[in-house]
């Protein structure tokens, strides 16, 4: 296994973790450029350019807001082709807080579209079984469950590879800790974040990958978890941040790192699909 710090391409990583009197300190710093956020161009605006036709592969992350989320309104958009302009070849969902229970819609979509499905319970909710879902039109051919360290809730990553364009393709589902106790700093959790980012990195293969998820990264790019996966994850589409979250904060992420001559296109939906967190879409086009 590599670690993040040790990309192919000889990309270096993040430094070191802050020291807790240096989180604080960030964390002081980071309310008075919260306003900054508040600045950042809402989420209705943030189009961008259609991908290049035909898309070969496109993935999408999102944090289902404890499954009350319109999945197969979603699917219906995405396998149409009406988020890209023209059906993809394949297309793969990374899901947070997908809830299994009486009314699995999980499962149900996955069966009506026949996508394969593979799915890791997080915590018990009064709606049902909460956890990290992925669902793909292409069949997965490995699936692995990497436990993060625990600051104050269990947090996990679900990975899968897949095979796209005859090129193995890993996909990493994440959900990050959202804060910590107060004796761990209360709200300022970037460290925790950041304990939890270089541990599941370090469990990730060599080679191609994407990986997205609800990273909960509130204080914005100079948080450790976002520089690390930036880091890893050379082929990250630049641009500046669209928030995610309450037309504020950018806390759900798509990190890329293809094969050379793929092109990336990534951009954050105008719909949140009835949950409180909008999606992210990133459409590949292989050569």
């Amino acid at each position: 296994m590599a670690r993040s710090g040790d990309h192919p391409r000889g990309r270096a990583g993040v430094p070191a973790l802050e020291a807790l009197s240096r989180a604080i300190r960030r964390g002081f710093l980071a309310l008075l450029g919260l306003a900054g956020f508040a600045c950042v161009a809402p989420v209705q605006n943030a189009v961008g350019p259609a991908p290049p036709a035909p898309i070969t592969f496109v993935v999408v992350t999102w944090n289902m807001h404890a499954g009350t989320g319109d999945l197969p309104r979603l699917v219906a958009d995405l396998a149409g082709g009406r988020l890209t302009g023209t059906p993809p070849a394949g297309y793969g969902l990374l899901l947070q807080e997908a809830v299994t229970g009486s009314s699995d819609v999980l499962a149900s979509v996955a069966r009506d579209r026949h996508l394969s499905l593979t799915y890791e319970p997080v915590r018990s909710t009064p709606a049902g079984t909460s956890g990290n879902a992925i669902l793909t039109t292409i069949p997965v051919t490995s699936t692995r469950v990497i436990q993060l360290p625990r600051e104050r809730q269990v947090r996990l990553a679900l990975a899968a590879t897949v095979v796209v364009a005859g090129i193995d393709l890993f996909l990493v589902n994440a959900h990050l800790e959202n804060r910590v106790s107060l004796w761990h700093g209360l709200l300022f959790s970037d460290g925790a974040r950041g304990r939890q980012a270089t541990a599941l990195l370090a469990q990730l293969p060599d080679g191609p990958g994407i990986a997205g998820g609800d990273l909960n990264t509130w204080l914005g790019p100079s948080e450790p978890a976002w520089q690390a996966f930036a880091a890893r994850f050379p082929d990250t589409p630049a641009g500046r941040p669209t928030p995610t979250f309450r037309d504020r904060l950018v806390l759900d992420h798509l990190f890329f790192d293809v094969p050379d001559g793929w092109q990336i296109a990534r951009r954050v939906l105008p719909d949140s699909y009835g949950s409180d967190h909008h999606p992210v879409l990133g459409a590949i086009t292989a050569p």
